[in-house]
């Protein structure tokens, strides 16, 4: 497993960033999911930490329980959806009330015109301050991936041996296979080559 150094001390990496998207990169918050699943985000503390990880807040934020079991509940909302887009299913209508709900709260924070220095200045709060409107910006981003045809194209689970990444292919062929090509496709390539060489052999 891929350590990190703090403060002297090696500590598991925790998180991945190959997902290509915010929501796609919080989606894989779970990880291997073809294998029953781990979660990863166990205590609020978690959540506060994926988010200053993320930069999706300044700094960490305060996170409770409940607001840890509705994170993820869009999480599992938002896999939903990606999962039948990829699947080229029809979309889930209880994934898309759980995202709408977040959605509408935005309308606590709505975009407004403030006047500094005498000249007008455009606030849409894309840095958000607290934990629920990370989680509005989240859902923000993941309505924008799925509902958009383009986008729902390149939507991927990694081919690895039991990985379930999810990425978005933002390659020009769209012919992205692996969720991270140092990790799972390197093993896809070292068993193909010991197949080769097991089948050359006899």
């Amino acid at each position: 497993m891929a350590v990190e150094q703090v403060q002297d001390r090696q500590v598991p990496e925790r998180w991945v960033w190959y997902g290509g998207r915010l929501s796609v990169d919080f989606v894989n918050t779970r990880r291997d999911r073809f294998k029953g699943g781990r979660e990863l985000l166990v205590r609020p503390g978690d959540l506060a930490e994926w988010f200053a990880e993320a930069e999706v807040t300044p700094e960490r934020v305060a996170v409770d329980e409940e607001l840890l079991v509705q994170a993820r509940e869009l999480r599992e909302a938002i896999d939903a959806g990606y999962r039948s887009a990829v699947a080229g299913e029809e979309f889930p209508q209880a994934a898309a009330r759980t995202i709408n709900a977040w959605l509408a709260r935005l309308a606590e924070h709505p975009p407004r015109l403030d006047v500094e220095g005498g000249e007008a200045v455009f606030r849409t709060d894309t840095a958000p301050l607290d934990a629920r409107r990370a989680l509005c910006r989240i859902a923000v981003d993941a309505a924008t991936l799925l509902g958009a045809a383009d986008t729902r194209a390149r939507l991927r689970i990694c081919d690895g041996h039991n990985c379930s990444g999810r990425f978005v292919d933002k390659s020009v062929g769209r012919r992205r296979r692996w969720c991270s090509m140092a990790i799972c496709g390197n093993r896809a390539k070292a068993a193909q080559h010991r197949r080769t060489v097991a089948g050359s052999a006899h």
